[in-house]
């Protein structure tokens, strides 16, 4: 995924040492729909999350870009990753720890 700019899409640059190396990045080819307009999956606060949702239905690498996510809360705090908002990954995140617990 690319992240927020005010100009030119930049590639995320994932520090080793952060992510959660069971989880690798998903692998990308660049055609992904998050890739054409970064700006999209990172709105406002409050903001409806319907359309990069959407896209993100017809993107060959949405389930591994969602576990990814996942995986790393830290590295992924904030927009639309893998079809989720960060409220809807903050929910699954506590639901696997009460069916952990």
């Amino acid at each position: 995924m690319t992240q927020k700019t005010q100009g030119t899409p930049t590639t995320t640059v994932i520090p080793i040492t952060l992510a959660d190396p069971s989880v690798p990045y998903p692998e990308m080819t660049g055609d992904e729909p998050c890739r054409q307009d970064p700006d999209l999956w990172f709105p406002e606060n409050g903001a409806h999350t319907g359309t990069p949702r959407a896209f993100c239905r017809t993107c060959l690498v949405v389930a591994d870009c969602r576990a990814w996510a996942l995986a790393n809360p830290h590295l992924a705090s904030e927009g639309v990753w893998g079809g989720m908002s960060l409220t809807e990954r903050n929910a699954v995140r506590r639901n696997s720890m009460r069916r952990a617990a």
